[in-house]
């Protein structure tokens, strides 16, 4: 993990096809654009949950069959860490600023106006801390997903061979 590069988010799901792992990684993707941190997505036990502020489940934890989920599901309502299921699409919404559609956790103000993380100054480049903005890109390393400004992109990136 680079010394920058604090993972925020867990997203665990089924992983027992390649169409779950798919959605799993998707799902992972929206955590990270939405919320506006580096998201990791489990298609394993190999995770230590008290790591990450949060474990967002991709569906119902009531309808969890797969074991590394359900492993790590458990061990992060052991420890306290949120578990987090899917908001009803009732409460999707669109950032009143931007227009960015708001599906993980749509946030309203005290006015009832809908804003996203970035819009709120709580997203930052994951390299370096910057608030995020027009240039952040939601890029791939291994299993997370890393919001980093364009610039920031070969710190994030390992160089091509």
């Amino acid at each position: 993990m680079l010394a920058h590069i604090t993972p925020a988010f867990l997203v665990v799901g089924p992983v027992a096809t390649e169409d779950n792992v798919a959605n799993l990684c998707g799902y992972a993707f929206d955590v990270a654009q939405q919320m506006g941190a580096s998201t990791t997505y489990a298609t394993n036990t190999e995770y230590s949950v008290t790591d990450f502020a949060a474990v967002f489940v991709l569906g119902s934890v009531t309808e969890l069959r797969d074991a590394p989920t359900l492993v790590l599901v458990g061990e992060a309502l052991a420890a306290g860490v949120p578990v987090l299921e899917p908001q009803g699409p009732q409460a999707a919404g669109r950032c009143d600023d931007c227009g960015q559609r708001q599906t993980i956790r749509t946030v309203t103000d005290e006015h009832g106006d809908t804003t996203c993380a970035t819009c709120r100054g709580e997203a930052a480049c994951a390299w370096c801390g910057d608030d995020a903005d027009a240039s952040t890109e939601i890029v791939e390393r291994g299993e997370t997903w890393i919001p980093v400004h364009v610039g920031c992109v070969r710190g994030v990136l390992p160089v091509a061979a």
